[in-house]
């Protein structure tokens, strides 16, 4: 069966996690290296699956500062590499 154009899938229920928020959005917000894209939420609610997607584009997210907030039923995801030993 087809889907009408005017009809949209169900927004995923996530709770965030200070489990306080919920996420009703499909699609997350992602911010990293001065670039702003959207990604499924369901791949940017767990570190390790983040990662994953994104190493190929960013390989510098091994130890990179992961952070979430959700803000009117979209989840929000901040990633700030760490600095990197030297020697």
């Amino acid at each position: 069966m087809e889907q009408n154009a005017t009809e949209q899938e169900p927004a995923i229920s996530a709770v965030s996690a200070d489990n306080q928020t919920i996420v009703t959005e499909q699609m997350a917000v992602i911010k990293i290296e001065g670039q702003e894209f959207e990604l499924e939420t369901v791949l940017a609610q767990d570190d390790k699956m983040l990662k994953t997607v994104l190493q190929p584009h960013f390989s510098s997210l091994e130890n990179a500062n992961i952070t979430r907030d959700v803000k009117e039923g979209k989840l929000h995801v901040s990633i700030v590499k760490k600095a990197q030993a030297k020697g």
